[in-house]
């Protein structure tokens, strides 16, 4: 029967063949089918064909006995794949191919008889130890073919059958592996018991000891990756998984194998959790502590690459967000039963802050950060960020992990680790958002506090102010902080001093502000002229104690006025211990007193900074002056101090230098005791004048007697400038070291009155503004005060400063939009050796631009707006309007009679800046990238421009610009005319004596622009090549998870390799200077590092070979290869042809030593870097020949050996025995016929 059923199904007509089968009873197909089941052996085909000639011949829709037969074939297969597991075992491929055959039937069947066979199979799995992973295959796709019907009750009834049945030990890992492919609906998720999931876990981790390790935690990480569980459940289940990794250390291993190869599972919070939970485990914590560090830091540090690469987010995403997002969620979890991560996750971010602090520059504790400066925004900041959230997060949720951040936090800040400035941010944090929490932990604040003069002052300054919350509402803490700072004040340390007046300055200004908040308070006043008392003792120290606490005065009098007129009484009586009250003396400050020797025999010092004192008791004085509530004997004080100050003006004014014993004769040696205290008395009465002017200035008239005691200071200042201008700039130190001697409401305001319209200008101050000198001096003194005044810790005026910077920025481009290439405020001659009027404009244009970004990044287009007085609108509109504005005034400035390319370039640093702050996500960005790279285009081609920092900006910006809008045409045209004009490397060896044409479309190039603009394009190649060689790294990781965009990432990146390469082999070509070739030398050695990379990735991943990229490995034989040994052979016969040159000059001492150095460094080098680039070669065509035979195409037809590989570089020897003999440098090369080498290891 079996034989005649074969011969029927291969006829075409299957009639015959329906025909036989109606005639047979179905018993006797069953007996034949079990038969020849059990009679078969592995791989019969016979079998195979059998079942298939009964179903061709069993069309269902033809009637109910055609689906009897199909169903007496399904019982068959079931019943033989049940009767004895062990015998079928051996014949795994059989019955692979019949339920193969079968599977695709299943769904033809009827529900009620689909519901009847899973319940057959049911059965077997609850009287069976074991069950055939083919049957579970049958029973998922009949479980899916109901679910597609809807058969509700059936489905139900099938789900409650196979939760209730018995499995078996050896049953278990397939049954759950079926329920994964399963698709259950939300209401037969809701019917499992939730409860049974941990137990049911924990006995699959029972049985995973057998094996099946990697399937069983697979398992478990998809089913809680997508189903939403209670937190408490999954809680319980990472429990058992502890505590089974405790007892089975494979399984263990095997966890951090699957976490350590499937980076996804590193980006869900149930498997990272799991993995936190586990590490807690003492053999196993390095190890995930490790796993977690290393791929956290490179997904933060991706992510930088990822925002400079912007074509490459089409395919690969940066996973910085999701790992934020992901450990955050941990950490509000952890107050939900998942307390068993919370020691992992303390611990993690603990290395993680001490990980990033160890690698740069800007976490080391030395330095101080300025407000202006700004928060970093890189990887490292962003992790250690990241860290601190999850450390406060932690803090606030769990009581028993306080003590040991807070510890932390002590010990990193005592021990001055380079993470204390990160962990004192930490502390601010808790401090601010948790205050309640922190209250029980003071003690551990208290016993930080007790070494605050052991520490780095820029540490004990932030650590002052981080407290100051707690000084606030603590009336104790406050106390033992006074008291500590009693004692600091004394302290050996400078540092230590400094630090106990920033601490008693911050303690008052506290006070001061909750007396103007809640009225008067007895016990607010007198500890604040406690403080006050404790600072005037400060008055006899060191001058930096002096000046840091005569500035927190000086600026808490201006905030708080009826606070200011006991600090004018306090510094007025300090200031008149240095004023000459005697008229008749022409100096009206005893400089004396102000100075004193080293007592160890050292530099004369200053001890007394006068400057600061009178400039602060000015300001006291101007705030006292404004309060009604400042009392009659205040007022008398001021009224004889304001006498003192215009005696102090007019002898200032009426002094001459000479009378000052300061003039052309005085010595200013800094090796006799007479020349540097005159430089001390110099750098005293500078700043002196500055504040003279400023009194005269703010409390009079200005009038022609006004205007002219100030030029008459002005004149004496520069005259002394003049003098400071000869000394050593290492005696210049403590000159620039203090605050500006301007306060920003005068600078501002003169700075205001100067360029204000012309016809409501007064006569003195058109006499002002004609003094160029004085107008610099405004100028420059404007963006330092604003800077200095923004950094003052004790000035609460932040809208106060940021409509200043939209008011001096509209002045500036007022300014710089009214004035042209012929204004005096750019040609004047005193400028020759610093920067003009309309220089120092562009300049601190760009560095408020700079404070405002870093100081109020939110507020940063609210800024521009308001500067260039624009309606609302997008960030890039903004942007591309302001620089609109700057872009006329550059053309305005380069069109002039003669050209102001300095000014220019000033300005240019602006637009470059601005370009950077564009939002490159937004729509309109390329829009905007192409307007800029179309404008600099062409100034670059049609202006022949031969200043070399101009041209810097402006090449800088093309290049940059024009790769974000995909201009890459540019940058060869570029290269293309930098080849033409240098000349052909070949033609002009062999032709130096002939002239060369050259036809180049950007005038910018010149012989003093050439090796500057060179010079950015190899930046910018250098750069590209390392994004190229990221971003293979990215696709070998795409490839892997074989996604169909694979062909589509590989055709862009050898789109790149084309584009640097056809601009790389314009500048192989060309004649090159030797630092030219050194760059040329390391850029095509990082080709070949980036070629190699992407060969290696095709090794690994053979598949179809593009034309794209067969044209990459083209390119880089014939235009870059090929090339380069020709470059190589010509430029060391010109190396050759230098040296014999060099050899016949007679160049005798000091210049011929001079010259043997410098040839023995460049050999140095050039040893290292021509034989690592031909190394890079030689890999390159290794690799190129192995993917050649993988993939049978001959690549290597696109390469040349040349011979110039085969070569030995030995340094020159210098010959020192003789003084008359010419230098003798040889070297030797292995000039024999190359021989075929091995090009394979």
């Amino acid at each position: 029967m079996d034989a005649q059923l074969l011969k029927l199904s291969k006829q075409k007509d299957k009639a015959l063949l329906k025909e036989f089968l109606s005639t047979s009873p179905n018993d006797k197909i069953a007996d034949i089918i079990k038969t020849k089941l059990h009679q078969s052996t592995t791989n019969d085909s016979d079998i195979v064909l059998l079942i298939r000639s009964i179903l061709i011949g069993s069309p269902i829709e033809e009637g109910q006995f055609n689906l009897d037969r199909r169903q007496v074939v399904i019982d068959c297969v079931i019943e033989w794949l049940s009767s004895d597991h062990r015998d079928i075992i051996d014949k795994s491929g059989l019955s692979s191919s019949v339920v193969n055959l079968i599977l695709p039937e299943i769904e033809l069947f009827p529900s009620n008889i689909l519901h009847e066979t899973a319940l057959t199979i049911i059965n077997l799995i609850d009287q069976s130890d074991t069950i055939h992973s083919k049957l579970l295959d049958i029973f998922t796709k009949i479980w899916n073919a109901l679910s597609a019907a809807n058969e509700l009750t059936e489905l139900n009834d099938v789900f409650e059958k196979l939760i209730s049945a018995d499995w078996g030990n050896q049953s278990i890992v397939g049954v759950c592996s079926a329920m994964n492919e399963m698709e259950l609906s939300n209401k037969q998720m809701e019917q499992f018991d939730l409860e049974e999931v941990p137990p049911f876990i924990y006995q699959l981790l029972l049985v995973s000891r057998k094996g099946h390790k990697k399937n069983v935690l697979k398992g478990i990480f998809d089913y809680f990756k997508n189903e939403k569980d209670d937190i408490s459940v999954e809680g319980t289940v990472m429990l058992h998984m502890s505590f089974a990794v405790k007892q089975d250390q494979e399984l263990g291993n095997e966890l951090v194998k699957i976490m350590k190869t499937n980076k996804m599972n590193q980006l869900d919070i149930f498997s990272t959790a799991t993995l936190l939970s586990v590490a807690r485990i003492h053999r196993l914590q390095d190890t995930i502590i490790d796993l977690f560090k290393s791929a956290i830091i490179s997904a933060f540090k991706d992510n930088e690459r990822y925002q400079q690469c912007n074509w490459i987010t089409k395919y690969s995403t940066s996973d910085s967000a999701r790992f934020s997002t992901v450990l955050l969620e941990i950490a509000d979890r952890s107050a939900a039963g998942w307390d068993q991560i919370i020691q992992s996750m303390t611990r993690l971010s603990f290395v993680l802050i001490d990980s990033v602090a160890n690698q740069g520059g800007f976490f080391a504790t030395s330095h101080s950060r300025n407000k202006t400066s700004g928060e970093p925004n890189n990887a490292n900041s962003n992790l250690a960020n990241l860290a601190i959230r999850i450390l406060a997060r932690l803090f606030k949720h769990h009581d028993v992990v306080r003590s040991e951040i807070l510890e932390q936090i002590t010990s990193r800040i005592v021990t001055r680790s380079n993470s204390a400035n990160d962990f004192i941010r930490l502390l601010e944090i808790i401090i601010h958002d948790y205050p309640h929490a922190i209250e029980k932990h003071l003690t551990t604040l208290k016993d930080t506090l007790d070494l605050l003069s052991y520490l780095p002052f820029p540490i004990a300054e932030r650590l002052l102010n981080v407290v100051r919350p707690v000084i606030k509402t603590n009336q104790q803490f406050r106390d033992n902080l006074i008291l500590v700072l009693r004692k600091s004040l004394f302290a050996k340390d400078i540092d230590g001093r400094e630090v106990a007046v920033r601490g008693f300055l911050n303690v008052l200004d506290d006070l001061l502000v909750e007396l103007k908040q809640n009225g008067a308070s007895s016990q607010a006043e007198s500890v604040a002229f406690e403080i006050l008392g404790l600072l005037r003792r400060c008055f006899s120290q060191q001058s930096e104690i002096r000046a840091c606490a005569y500035n927190g005065l000086g600026t808490l009098s201006e905030d708080h006025a009826s606070f200011a007129g006991d600090v004018f009484e306090l510094l007025s009586t300090q200031f008149m211990k240095s004023f000459e009250r005697n008229t008749s003396m022409p100096c009206p400050i005893k400089l004396d007193s102000c100075i004193e020797p080293s007592s160890s025999g050292g530099f004369i010092k200053t001890v007394e900074p006068i400057h600061i004192l009178l400039l602060n008791t000015i300001r006291s004085l101007q705030a006292a002056a404004s309060d009604s509530s400042t009392c009659s004997l205040i007022i008398e004080s001021i009224n004889r101090f304001r006498g003192h100050i215009k005696s102090f003006v007019i002898r200032l004014s009426n002094a001459a230098l000479e009378d000052l014993e300061l003039d052309k004769t005085t010595s200013f040696d800094v090796d006799t005791y007479e020349g540097q205290k005159n430089i001390q008395y110099a750098m005293l009465l500078l700043p002196l004048y500055e504040i003279a002017i400023e009194y005269e200035y703010s409390m009079n008239e200005m009038n022609a007697d006004t205007s002219e005691v100030i030029l008459n200071l002005f004149k004496k200042r520069k005259d002394l400038m003049g003098l400071l201008s000869s000394i050593p700039d290492r005696s210049k130190k403590t000159l620039n070291a203090n605050k500006p001697s301007s306060s920003l409401k005068f600078i501002t305001k003169v700075f205001k009155d100067l360029f204000a319209s012309e016809d409501n200008m007064s006569e003195p101050l058109r006499n002002l503004k004609s003094n160029i000198e004085l107008v610099h001096f405004v100028v420059v003194s404007t963006g330092d005060s604003l800077k200095c005044a923004i950094n003052d810790p004790y000035r609460h005026r932040d809208e106060e400063s940021f409509n200043i910077c939209i008011e001096l920025c509209q002045l500036y481009l007022q300014i710089l939009t009214q004035e042209d290439s012929d204004s005096i405020f750019a040609n004047n001659q005193s400028f020759k050796k610093g920067p003009s009027v309309l220089i120092s404009l562009s300049n601190h244009l760009l560095s408020i631009l700079e404070i405002v970004r870093n100081v109020w990044p939110s507020r940063f287009v609210d800024f521009l707006t308001s500067v260039c007085r624009l309606p609302d609108s997008d960030q890039n509109t903004i942007i591309a309007s302001f620089i609109e504005s700057l872009r006329d005034i550059v053309i305005k400035f380069l069109s002039g009679r003669s050209p102001i390319y300095k000014e220019v370039s000033s300005i240019m640093q602006v637009i470059s800046f601005l370009a950077g702050t564009f939002d490159k996500s937004s729509q309109d960005y390329s829009q905007h990238a192409q307007q800029i790279t179309n404008w600099v285009n062409e100034l670059a081609k049609d202006r022949p421009i031969e200043d070399t920092g101009l041209t810097k900006e402006l090449i800088s910006l093309l290049i940059r610009v024009s790769s974000d809008a995909g201009e890459h045409h540019i940058i060869h045209d570029l290269c293309a005319d930098l080849h033409a004009y240098a000349g052909e490397i070949e033609s002009s060896f062999a032709d130096e004596d002939e002239p060369m044409e050259t036809n180049i479309h950007y005038q910018i190039i010149s012989n003093k622009t050439f090796s500057v603009i060179i010079s950015q394009v190899f930046d910018y190649l250098d750069h590209s090549f390392d994004e190229l060689i990221w971003a293979i790294s990215k696709l070998r990781l795409y490839a892997v998870n074989a996604d169909e965009d694979v062909p589509s990432f590989e055709q862009d990146i050898c789109e790149c390799f084309i584009l640097y390469m056809k601009t790389l082999s314009e500048l192989v070509r060309t004649v090159l200077s030797d630092t030219g070739s050194e760059n040329l030398f390391k850029n095509l050695a990082k080709l070949y590092k980036a070629l190699q990379a992407f060969i290696k990735y095709k090794l690994a991943f053979i598949g179809d070979m593009s034309q794209m990229f067969i044209k990459v490995i083209s390119i880089s034989g014939s235009d870059i290869t090929d090339r380069m040994y020709k470059f190589l052979t010509i430029y060391g016969q010109r190396q050759q042809l230098a040296d014999a040159s060099h050899g016949k000059k007679k160049s005798k001492g000091k210049r011929r030593k001079e010259i043997n150095i410098k040839q023995e460094a460049r050999v140095q080098r050039e040893s290292r870097m021509i034989p690592q680039l031909i190394y890079s070669v030689e890999q390159y065509e290794r690799h190129l020949i192995q993917l050649s035979r993988k993939s049978r195409v001959d690549f290597m037809q696109y390469m040349k050996r040349s011979t110039s590989r085969d070569f030995k570089i030995e340094i020159s020897l210098l010959n020192e025995e003789s003084s008359s003999e010419d230098e003798k440098e040889s070297t030797s090369s292995a000039s024999e016929t190359p021989s075929k080498r091995a090009r394979l290891s």
